[in-house]
């Protein structure tokens, strides 16, 4: 096998373990045992196991902002562009032992590490943000904080990790169209009664 393929079976079988034990409780030897190789090798292919977290959350976000990249430089329309990213983070949401270990363990990581990673998070969102003022300033969407929408709709996906189920009732690509309802559409009907009435109540909070 290849180094780069017995790299990236460690990544996977890391990924595994941390997510179903978390990075603190996980071992080295874990790992080795099942990604079928003996402890010492392990140190061959990865320094130390912050080193693998790393790795396995860099090449998760790297995609990720790769495939978001594209989307937002091609010449496709806005609203297309718009439900392209939100399947691309609707499929990596329910990958789900990376997105746990992304949503829980970052705080496991090294300072340099886990900045280098946020800095990389603020690239992704912000290409959301892109699509997102090119909408608002052609008068496509209502005039609201570019940036509270963005975080919306990534927190809005990404904790499907927690509760979706492939085989459920409910497959990907409808789980992608009803994501991308809620957050271009809303829940209710055009003037839907008693909508404004309950919307004065959020100002008593």
């Amino acid at each position: 096998m290849a180094k780069e393929e017995k790299r990236k079976k460690i990544r996977e079988a890391a990924a595994r373990l941390f997510a179903e034990k978390g990075f603190e409780n996980t071992t080295t030897r874990d790992i080795a045992g099942a990604a079928g190789i003996n402890n010492a090798a392990l140190y061959y292919y990865f320094d130390n196991k912050e080193q693998l977290l790393y790795q396995i959350l860099e090449e998760v976000i790297r995609t990720g902002l790769e495939k978001i990249t594209e989307i937002e430089q091609s010449p496709q329309p806005l609203q297309e562009k718009l439900a392209l990213i939100l399947r691309i983070h609707t499929r990596a949401a329910i990958d789900f032992d990376k997105m746990k270990l992304l949503v829980h363990e970052q705080r496991s990581l090294s300072p340099e590490h886990r900045q280098e990673l946020k800095e990389r998070q603020r690239l992704y969102v912000g290409r959301l943000i892109g699509v997102l003022r090119q909408l608002r300033d052609r008068g496509e969407m209502l005039d609201l904080d570019l940036t509270v929408c963005a975080y919306a709709f990534f927190g809005m996906v990404s904790w499907a990790y927690r509760w979706y189920r492939p085989d459920g009732k409910v497959k990907l690509e409808e789980l992608s169209e009803i994501f991308y309802t809620i957050f271009t559409q809303g829940i209710y009907r055009e003037r839907a009664a008693g909508t404004k009435k309950a919307k004065k109540q959020l100002k008593t909070c």
